[in-house]
This record gives C-alpha cells, structure tokens and sequence, in this order.
C-alpha cells in the first residue's frame, strides 16, 4: 500500500547532500518521515537517477523500523511538563521569568 502512496506527501530532493525532506511549516524538514513512504521516495529517486552515490545512500536509509513503545503523556500526569531540552534554550527573558516565579531556577 505505501509503495503505491509514495508521492502522497509532496518530498524535497536536496541533490546535494542526497537527502528526503518534507516540508514542515515554512521550511523543509530532512528529519521528518512518512513511514516507509520515505524509503521507498529514495528507492524511486535511485531508480530514476537522481542520487549521486546511490548505493551508499539507499544502504543508510533501508532500514525496519522498529515500535518500541509508545504513551501518552496525558495518560501518565506529570506534574510539569515544560517542554524539550532544545526548546529551553530558545525561551527569552520573558518566559525565563516567569519560570523563576515558579521556583525554576535552573535550566
């Protein structure tokens, strides 16, 4: 089924670095992924071809993906969630206020 979906999300070839990107807000993300749609986008673009190393390439991004698990943090009820570790560092001086009114001190 995904083989035949492969162009149902519209993906970016960047020739330079051989990579599949998907556009995600205002930009093009070359981590995000659809499944197996995304190794089968590289096995097409290897076919018709447009990657440069194509072996090398496709020898990176074959891969199963795996589910370990998944939860839901609203099944779980953190007492606080404030967000990822990249996301901290970006706040200003605003938002780090206001978490040191709530005894945050530290990031």
């Amino acid at each position: 089924d995904q083989v035949k979906r492969v162009d149902d999300e519209p993906y970016h070839l960047d020739s330079d670095t051989n990579q599949i990107g998907y556009k995600v807000m205002d930009s093009v993300s070359f981590n995000a992924t659809y499944g197996y749609r995304t190794i089968f986008a590289y096995m097409q673009e290897a076919e018709n071809g447009n990657l440069k190393n194509s072996s090398s390439t496709l020898s990176k991004v074959m891969a199963m993906s795996v589910s370990c698990g998944q939860f839901s943090y609203a099944n779980i009820s953190p007492a606080r969630i404030l967000g990822v570790s990249g996301t901290l560092r970006a706040m200003g001086k605003y938002e780090l206020n206001l978490l040191a009114k709530y005894g945050m001190k530290k990031i």
